[in-house]
């Protein structure tokens, strides 16, 4: 029976985005079955592998080893090295073992009727018609051969086996129904906690096992609960199968139905008080304050989106959230000095360390939809629009879904690219991502710069713009991006 492995899997194992491997799939040049892709396909496509490397068995041998110190130190300690617990490493091993003996049974079977299909066609050679003695003699060599070259194939095919075994033990992978997501589940994560690092959105509350709004069904595989709740299925739930994502971790690869949000129209407004982690001041007069939330009453939102932050005495006021939703419990703003607005003054000149901070939010539409997300993303950020940008590009980068992402960052020189490092960082790590840096004068012309968009970006009116600033500018540039051909559904502006 050939071996299949979901797209993620074969991404990881290989090297390689899901990205590319689905594009391969929708070119045709890799055949997917039911969205999997059979390991000997997988080899012929990348057959330059390196399989001698030994560093994922010395990986292994490095999560048994700190399982079992971990058990030795107790339960409740979560590893800094995202390794499974002990109880979870040994049914993940468990699990692979037991396949190990049914696939050692197959191969048992498979040699003893390739024995006796040899047997048989030797007793040809024994006929009297030389015809048939021939063609016999024929179809045993032919045998021979096809098995000489399996046994070569299936050496480098072992080798991709025992490498996605690996794997499995290090990271249980997760498919939410019905919306065919995938991530993987590192150590003893929870599934929640492994699904929003994925940068997905899946329906939680509490996210500490009361309020039971992150419900699933397990469909196939099997999850452990890591985590106390208070939370009680009622026996027909229990029945079917139903789990708290948010307490569980998955013992095996893993499909659930659960629910996700697909619109901002899904996220319900939440009331949160926060507290200042840390105050950075990038440039004199730009804060970029960081805030943590409890863990019992994380924020949701979708990236792009601004919350309404409040402190004592002063007007709520809104501020575009400049962190990606897979980090729920850190948030960060950019906050920039007016002296004509009191709550900026009271930030850079009063807040610290440690204070309380209201949130009340998330609100606005400036968001990544499902189908923009495979189409090529070109950013253009003017001044301080660069938070909410900053927002929806680590999202659609942690997602791994984009064919190409472009940063084009318009600053004038009173503010500066002030997180420029961050983004040539990014650069520099992701192939998919590409940032360039435009200072903004009084000879701004939007037409040089849709000229200079058309010219780096063949398709341009096939691609997806986001576009965050001033409005001034922003009117001048969504002009010009019209006359050009862009269609007004692939645009998408926020002014500030």
């Amino acid at each position: 029976m050939p071996r299949l492995l979901s797209i993620s899997r074969a991404a990881r194992l290989v090297g390689t985005s899901r990205r590319e491997l689905q594009q391969r799939v929708q070119d045709g040049r890799l055949q997917s079955f039911e969205g999997m892709i059979r390991l000997e396909d997988l080899h012929e496509q990348y057959p330059n592998i390196q399989l001698e490397d030994t560093s994922m068995l010395e990986h292994i041998e490095g999560i048994i080893e700190q399982a079992l110190v971990s058990a030795h130190k107790g339960r409740g300690r979560r590893d800094q090295t995202y390794t499974p617990d002990l109880e979870t490493l040994s049914r993940r091993v468990s699990e692979l073992a037991y396949e190990l003996a049914e696939a050692k049974l197959q191969v048992s079977n498979h040699v003893i009727l390739l024995e006796k299909i040899k047997s048989r066609l030797a007793e040809g050679k024994h006929s009297t018609n030389p015809d048939v003695v021939q063609q016999f003699s024929d179809t045993l060599a032919w045998l021979n051969g096809e098995i000489g070259q399996l046994d070569r194939q299936n050496r480098t095919h072992a080798e991709l086996t025992a490498r996605d075994s690996v794997l499995r033990v290090i990271a249980a992978q997760v498919r939410l129904l019905p919306s065919g997501h995938e991530f993987f589940v590192p150590g003893s994560d929870t599934i929640l906690e492994a699904g929003l690092s994925a940068g997905l959105a899946l329906d939680y509350g509490c996210s500490n096992g009361n309020c039971g709004k992150c419900k699933a069904r397990i469909l196939q595989g099997e999850a452990r609960q890591v985590k106390y709740t208070d939370y009680v299925f009622n026996a027909a739930e229990k029945e079917q199968g139903y789990i708290l994502t948010c307490a569980c971790t998955a013992v095996t690869d893993l499909v659930i139905e659960a629910a996700e949000a697909h619109s901002e129209n899904d996220i319900p407004r939440q009331t949160i008080t926060a507290r200042v982690r840390k105050i950075e001041k990038s440039h004199p007069d730009i804060t970029i304050l960081h805030l943590r939330t409890p863990r019992t009453q994380r924020l949701r939102f979708l990236a792009g989106q601004s919350v309404a932050l409040q402190l004592e005495g002063l007007e709520p006021q809104n501020f575009p959230i400049a962190s990606c939703p897979c980090d729920d419990m850190n948030i960060q703003f950019h906050i920039h000095r007016d002296d004509g607005d009191e709550f900026a003054c009271r930030i850079f000149s009063q807040l610290s360390t440690n204070d309380s901070i209201g949130l009340e939010g998330p609100v606005g539409h400036f968001v990544l939809h499902e189908g923009e997300i495979q189409r090529p993303l070109i950013f253009i950020a003017v001044d301080h629009g660069i938070a909410p940008v900053r927002s929806l590009i680590e999202h659609a980068l942690t997602l791994d879904a984009c064919e190409e992402v472009r940063l084009y960052w318009l600053a004038r020189s009173s503010h500066g690219h002030y997180t420029g490092n961050t983004f040539r960082a990014w650069d520099d790590a992701f192939e998919a991502f590409h940032y360039t840096a435009l200072d903004l004068d009084e000879s701004f012309d939007a037409d040089e710069l849709v000229t200079r968009l058309a010219d780096e970006n063949p398709g341009l009116t096939k691609r997806d713009i986001f576009l965050a600033g001033p409005e001034d500018v922003n009117l001048t540039i969504e002009y010009a991006l019209l006359d050009m051909g862009v269609p007004a559904a692939h645009f998408h502006r926020q002014d500030m």
